[in-house]
């Protein structure tokens, strides 16, 4: 007993410390080392991941045979607290272009399809819209919440037409499509892509770089909706093409007109669009940047810095100042695209900095904003210091500023391309 006794100490010396050198190999691999504890310590057996993203979790459809058509919008979120980018600016073009359908077709029915479950105020009005199953019964105005759906199933018709925004959501889209085509044997509605962004250009070179990018290569069933000539002579430029091809121009957010024109005392203080999580939006350039304009500045110490957007931990950027995060306003319905923020500002009459990318350059649309063109700290300090010493020549200089592109300040909005894309869809 005593010899096996020995041998079993042995055995469990020499087994113990490769596996434990193993373990120290894996910890950078979390599913090695997941199954390697449990070989060692056993409890619950690991799963094996599944290399998919959750975002783009298919729709399973299922036949309906409606005669009825129905206009149907893929968007991540309703909720206004998710609200960033394009979503809101979605909405409002899918709720005017079922606005000209409905006159085309008094039998027209709506549906929003949203990954997110509904939790506080919402950007389209619930008295009028109501949340079902997919199974249930088929009011004008449905909301289908794909996060109550276990197995994701929606049912579609040959009459549903679809509109998406932000890529995961066409991807889904153009897979419901092409099975509306295979399922009822005919030529179904192009898909309604309304597109805010290059939005591939979010990631590095990738799984989601390239899937991203391939939703704009189902061109002769797409209608592009663009958000600005900009953008849609972007896409032209590299070569993408669609059925059909609109683009409207912003205008300022009807909810910040009213505060144009007030006359207020004007602070020293510099506000930042900080996302800290999204990585287009340059977070660390933005902090390097104040951190050399306050190493340098001799303004810098008068001057208070805030980041809306996104809450963040406050920032230290040296020299007694630091950067305090407000998060996200609480203007309602304000869904600030990228390219907003710098504008709004400008019209607001306050010094605004932005980066000019490809032939995009705000400056040329207003007089207070701008363009730097070389997105690194030392020439974002040096646009910082023109604008504070701008100010302090002349703390009116924000309210001299003109506007080259009179359109923006407009209150109609120019959706008329609407009324073509209302007859294109049109399912007979």
């Amino acid at each position: 007993m005593a010899d096996s006794g020995l041998l079993g100490l042995i055995v469990k010396f020499h087994w113990k410390e490769p596996v434990k050198a193993v373990l120290r190999a894996v910890a950078k691999v979390p599913y090695a080392r997941e199954a390697a504890n449990f070989i060692v310590r056993g409890g619950e057996r690991p799963s094996v991941p599944s290399y998919e993203f959750q975002d783009m979790a298919p729709i399973q459809p299922q036949a309906d045979s409606s005669e009825r058509p129905r206009l149907n919008l893929l968007i991540p979120s309703i909720n206004v607290s998710d609200a960033f980018g394009g979503i809101a600016t979605a909405v409002r073009i899918f709720e005017q272009l079922g606005h000209i359908a409905q006159g085309m077709s008094s039998d027209l029915r709506f549906r929003i399809i949203t990954d997110a479950r509904i939790t506080d105020e919402s950007l389209v009005d619930l008295t009028k819209w109501r949340c079902l199953d997919a199974a249930d019964a088929d009011p004008r105005y449905q909301i289908i919440q794909l996060d109550d759906l276990p197995m994701r199933t929606v049912r579609f018709s040959k009459g549903d037409v679809l509109v998406a925004t932000w890529w995961p959501t066409a991807f889904r889209a153009q897979k419901v499509r092409a099975w509306q085509e295979e399922c009822f044997g005919s030529p179904t509605a192009p898909m309604i892509y309304i597109i805010q962004d290059f939005e591939p250009g979010f990631y590095a070179l990738s799984s989601r770089y390239a899937y991203a990018e391939s939703t704009y290569m189902d061109g002769a069933n797409t209608i592009a909706i663009f958000n600005t000539s900009l953008l849609r002579n972007y896409f032209e430029k590299h070569g993408y093409s669609f059925s059909r091809t609109y683009d409207f121009e912003p205008r300022l957010n009807t909810s910040l007109r009213s505060y144009l024109n007030q006359s207020t005392t004007k602070k020293r203080r510099i506000v930042v669009y900080g996302r800290p999580s999204s990585a287009r939006n340059c977070f660390e350039v933005i902090c390097a940047g104040l951190r050399a304009w306050a190493q340098k500045s001799p303004h810098a110490q008068s001057w208070t810095i805030i980041s809306a957007g996104e809450k963040h931990a406050n920032v230290p950027l040296g020299h007694g100042l630091e950067m305090q995060s407000v998060g996200k306003l609480s203007l309602r319905a304000y869904a600030a695209h990228p390219s907003y923020p710098p504008l709004e500002m400008a019209y607001a009459g306050l010094l605004s900095i932005t980066n000019s990318y490809g032939d995009k350059a705000l400056s040329s649309w207003h007089d207070n904003v701008y363009s730097i063109s070389r997105i690194v700290p030392e020439e974002l300090a040096r646009a910082i210091e023109r604008c504070v010493s701008a100010f302090d020549s002349d703390q009116e200089a924000g309210l001299k500023g003109q506007s080259r592109a009179l359109f923006y300040a407009s209150s109609e909005e120019s959706y008329e391309f609407l009324h073509e894309v209302a007859q294109a869809i049109r399912v007979i």
